[in-house]
């Protein structure tokens, strides 16, 4: 008897909400080390180096849409990824328990939590 190898194409694959909060809180680890906490970092800094450039940040930010946007994507992207987190740590230390559906149901309440968050923030910063 041989076996074939079995080509999985992912694309196809339905995933349940928790598999996919998974992946996302991990895509969502990378875009936090790579892009959220340098550029939090450089932007601190610049904050802090003196009050004119406070004041010139403060003016570029009030102005540019754009750069607004990226800022509240940035804060989405660590919202969501506590969240996320959150979600999990409750499953590792065995406050929820560890079944398909309690795993469902806390991945939507997750989400919706972060929805609900990210369009109050989106409100106070936009």
């Amino acid at each position: 008897m041989s076996i074939k190898p079995v080509f999985i194409n992912l694309l196809k694959i339905r995933l349940p909400l928790s598999a996919f909060m998974s992946i996302t809180h991990r895509v969502s680890g990378v875009a936090l080390f790579l892009l959220v906490i340098p550029v939090s970092l450089v932007i601190f800094t610049y904050l802090v180096s003196s009050e004119d450039s406070y004041l010139e940040f403060l003016a570029f930010y009030q102005d540019n849409f754009i750069f607004r946007t990226f800022v509240l994507f940035c804060i989405l992207i660590f919202q969501y990824h506590m969240f996320a987190g959150l979600r999990h740590l409750l499953h590792d230390f065995h406050v929820l328990p560890e079944t398909l559906n309690s795993s469902n149901i806390s991945s939507q309440v997750a989400l919706i939590l972060f929805l609900i968050n990210g369009f109050l923030t989106a409100s106070v910063l936009l």
